[in-house]
């Protein structure tokens, strides 16, 4: 029951993509019928996102405590959080060149975008900037948009008491619109369903093939880097004592997240297990928390594989500056967008904004989070262990040389 709880509509949701891939395939004059109707799913979904992100975003940095509780904490940990989030981006971008350098090959998508590349300054102001209000709360702006978003949350904070009523106003807003996505999302089935469909029709039978490579690259490089990476960090915080006390805790928190598929369903676990593993409270209390929301290397690593995917379809030549752009993006959609609601769609769409992908690769990037779900889902939660611990090492020393002591 538990992992139909977390997993069922997810489930229902692949259950939908394959019939509706089964229809593309059987019967294509019936799924080109249904084509307006994944047509309507999609304008659904970008006729909130605009108003979805400005009031999450901008909410959840107005409504944030104050950062001086966190004092000399903060900085070491979102340190921490960044160097763990660059090591995942490049050491996936070179893996995934390596090993599948076009996972989307073969599939040709109509209007494919403008593939010629821009200078990386010119890229920069395009990405960070828009000219003009109305340019601004647009669907294709999202990179300005949330900038904008974060400098009203930072405002807003700012202004004190004198605030409090638009940081309310605020949360209300993100309240709902995200209830809003839910609403959606109950449709979310039937226009995939006929979504995929369509899309078999203009595909072909590459778009399984595909996936199938997605599914396995994505597990590959996550179970190496589960092992690999997390050890690296444990042994660099607490050597071999360190390494040893991590991996024996392991367990029920890497449980928790595959079995409820939820980064804040495993947090109180990973408050269990970080005192045994050597943290001390202080630590732990600020760094696992936190880490829940902003800290999500498996979603780093899937930004990653969902660009370079989506370049593919296009033929995109892999320049230095878009793979620049592919790293940097993959971090932001990994370590911002997880720390508001709809976060992974948001990231999907910031990943169209940023290199100009059409509206019709957004469910592609959907169905790749759904796919990689478990395997994310057990690196954005058990990775925050590895990263309070590195914390601590920055914090308070090697307080696994002590012993046994550190673990109270």
């Amino acid at each position: 029951m538990g992992v139909l709880r977390a997993y069922g509509f997810s489930l229902l949701l692949l259950a939908s993509i394959v019939a509706g891939l089964v229809v593309g395939r059987v019967s294509p004059s019936t799924a080109d019928a249904l084509r307006p109707i994944g047509d309507l799913f999609l304008n659904l979904i970008f006729m909130i996102i605009v108003p979805l992100v400005f009031f999450t975003v901008a909410s959840s940095i107005a409504t944030a405590p104050s950062a001086k509780r966190l004092s000399g904490i903060a900085w070491r940990m979102f340190a921490v959080f960044l160097f763990t989030s660059v090591v995942a981006a490049v050491s996936a971008l070179v893996f995934m060149l390596l090993v599948r350098p076009s996972p989307g090959a073969g599939i040709e998508i109509a209007a494919p975008p403008d593939a010629k590349a821009p200078d990386l300054l010119t890229q920069l102001v395009k990405t960070f900037t828009a000219s003009d209000f109305p340019e601004l709360i647009s669907r294709n702006a999202m990179l300005p948009l949330i900038v904008f978003s974060i400098a009203v949350g930072v405002a807003t904070l700012r202004s004190g008491e004198r605030g409090a009523p638009f940081a309310r106003l605020l949360e209300s807003g993100a309240a709902v619109f995200t209830r809003l996505v839910d609403y959606v999302m109950y449709v979310a089935p039937v226009g995939l369903f006929a979504w995929f469909g369509a899309m078999v029709v203009d595909t072909g039978d590459k778009l399984a093939t595909a996936y199938l490579g997605v599914f396995a690259v994505y597990y590959a490089f996550g179970s190496a880097y589960f092992v690999v990476a997390f050890s690296a960090y444990a042994y660099a915080a607490g050597r071999v004592r360190g390494l040893a006390r991590f991996w024996k805790h392991m367990l029920r928190p890497s449980l928790t997240a595959v079995g409820t598929c939820s980064s804040m369903a495993t947090m109180p676990i990973n408050l269990e297990a970080a005192p045994k593993m050597g943290v001390p409270a202080p630590v732990a209390d600020v760094v696992v928390p936190i880490g829940a929301a902003l800290h999500k290397d498996g979603s780093v690593i899937g930004g990653v594989l969902k660009i370079l995917f989506a370049m593919s379809l296009f033929g995109y030549e892999l320049t230095p500056g878009r793979l620049v752009m592919v790293v940097a993006v993959a971090i932001l959609v990994g370590v911002v967008m997880g720390a508001i609601p709809s976060g992974g769609m948001i990231g999907e769409l910031l990943i169209l904004s940023v290199f100009g992908f059409p509206a019709g690769v957004l469910p592609l990037l959907a169905v790749i989070s759904v796919i990689i779900d478990p395997l994310a889902t057990l690196l954005n939660a058990t990775g925050d262990n590895a990263a309070a611990m590195m914390v601590t090492r920055m914090n308070d020393g090697d307080v696994w040389a002590e012993g046994d002591a550190a673990a109270g």
